[in-house]
């Protein structure tokens, strides 16, 4: 089977998810989700998968972190998948924050670039799309769409898509396995 797999980043793919890289210590404090880790890997052993991570960075807008740091986590956690036998095929992220939100939250000092009428921001699948362009692919290519995520904008990306979601939060490999079999037969 041909699987698009798209893998939120923060409580997923790792399981710190309050704007990760705030710290600069912030390779101590990385913790990674071996359990989905490991289902990536079983699941690239059984079918033909392309993997996109899709994650919302704000802090950027926030200025919490700059889109170097976020770039630098990604490249060292895709060194680690890649130890690890699991290869990402493309990474997105959204930096931005949308304009009616920035308005409600005037506690933040967002900076003022990354505030967006339109943004790729997730439940959006814009982001998706961009990972799909420059791999020179289409969604049509695809047999199943997977999205694994740990909140509800996951599972409305998943939705919004025409894609099934597979809720990662607190669960095991055995668990994930179980219901990865379930959602594709």
């Amino acid at each position: 089977m041909k699987l698009l797999i798209a893998i939120d980043r923060d409580g997923t793919l790792i399981k710190n998810d309050d704007f990760f890289g705030r710290s600069k210590t912030w390779q101590t404090e990385l913790r990674f989700n071996a359990d989905v880790i490991d289902l990536l890997s079983y699941l690239q052993t059984k079918h033909k998968t392309t993997k996109i991570v899709v994650t919302n960075q704000s802090g950027v807008a926030r200025r919490w972190f700059t889109h170097n740091r976020v770039e630098e986590i990604n490249r060292f956690i895709s060194k680690y998948l890649k130890a690890r036998g699991v290869t990402v095929n493309n990474w997105q992220y959204c930096p931005d924050v949308d304009a009616n939100y920035a308005k409600m939250h005037t506690e933040h000092k967002f900076n003022p670039h990354y505030i967006k009428i339109k943004t790729k921001r997730k439940p959006d699948p814009a982001m998706i799309f961009e990972g799909l362009k420059k791999l020179k692919m289409r969604i049509n290519q695809f047999d199943q769409i997977i999205i694994l995520g740990d909140r509800n904008e996951d599972a409305e990306l998943a939705k919004n898509v025409n894609g099934k979601y597979l809720d990662v939060k607190n669960k095991t490999y055995n668990e994930l396995c179980s219901e990865f079999t379930e959602l594709i037969t």
